[in-house]
């Protein structure tokens, strides 16, 4: 299996875990940081959903489709998970 996707996945991962917990530190309302997040998970996995949603007949689409949907779902954990770092961190220092 070829190597620089598995590091390009993992630096993009890391990088959604990074914003989130930059995100706690912020002092925007929630409201915001939420949007925020979403605006930074969205585009990667846009970038396999939206031609698979184009081309619903090609044998490659649902492949596509399920590659951009685990991509959305474990950018938000990501995110979450660095939110939820930095606040558990947050709460020990005090």
């Amino acid at each position: 299996m070829p190597i620089i996707p598995q590091i390009m996945l993992g630096a993009y991962l890391l990088f959604l875990v990074a914003a989130g917990w930059r995100l706690w530190t912020v002092t925007w309302s929630m409201r915001i940081k939420a949007v925020t997040a979403l605006a930074l998970v969205l585009p990667m996995p846009l970038l396999f959903i939206l031609p698979a949603m184009q081309h619903r007949g090609d044998p490659w689409s649902d492949l596509l489709l399920q590659l951009g949907l685990t991509l959305l779902v474990c950018g938000i954990i990501c995110v979450a998970g660095g939110f939820s770092a930095a606040r558990l961190r947050a709460r020990r220092r005090k």
